[in-house]
């Protein structure tokens, strides 16, 4: 008879993802991973596969947690492209707010991983296509209620922003200044205008 476990495999998953969030994939070791996530070798293998599966499931955790609860601000009754704004400008905040810049899992991983790994490309094109799919969805809305021109394509918008966001969170990361950083979103929001 097996043994019960003696950690929450959740837990552990969140504690994973926070370390591979902070220090990237390649920097972050099996012996890393033990320790943060305060359990044993044999119990990491054993839950969870091995580095790249643990990192996988992290990245569907970030996906389908994190990143849908966000995303799910887009769906506001009223306005759509003052909720776009809003959104935009609380995720920059929401950046600019945290000292260790650590960005976006998804952004970190297109950089990291996806040139040279073809299941972790396919992951990181679902997630931004996800992001993608979210801004049209609330774009074709905008049409609808009359808030952009004929002449704005919702897709072609809902590109752009996402494309614009995953730029300004790697500068960020990269040491961009507050100030410059908000130039950047506010001179991107005017595309809607």
């Amino acid at each position: 008879m097996a043994r019960p476990k003696e950690f929450d495999p959740n837990t552990a998953l969140g504690k994973a993802m926070e370390l591979f969030w902070r220090k990237g994939y390649e920097a972050t070791s099996i012996e890393d991973l033990v320790t943060h996530m305060d359990i044993n070798r044999g119990s990491l293998y054993e839950t969870f596969g091995d580095k790249q599966k643990l990192f996988l499931a992290c990245m569907d955790r970030y996906c389908n947690g994190m990143a849908a609860s966000r995303l799910s601000m887009l769906d506001q009754p009223g306005p759509v492209l003052d909720t776009i704004r809003r959104f935009i400008r609380g995720k920059l905040q929401m950046a600019l707010a945290d000292p260790t810049r650590k960005g976006c899992l998804i952004a970190n991983t297109a950089m990291e991983l996806a040139p040279h790994e073809k299941e972790i490309r396919e992951r990181v094109a679902s997630a931004l296509g996800g992001l993608e799919e979210a801004y049209y969805q609330v774009l074709i809305r905008a049409k609808k209620q009359g808030e952009l021109r004929k002449d704005q394509e919702p897709r072609a918008l809902a590109r752009y922003l996402t494309t614009m966001m995953q730029g300004v969170i790697v500068m960020h990361k990269a040491g961009t200044t507050a100030e410059a950083l908000r130039e950047i979103v506010e001179t991107g929001l005017a595309v809607l205008d």
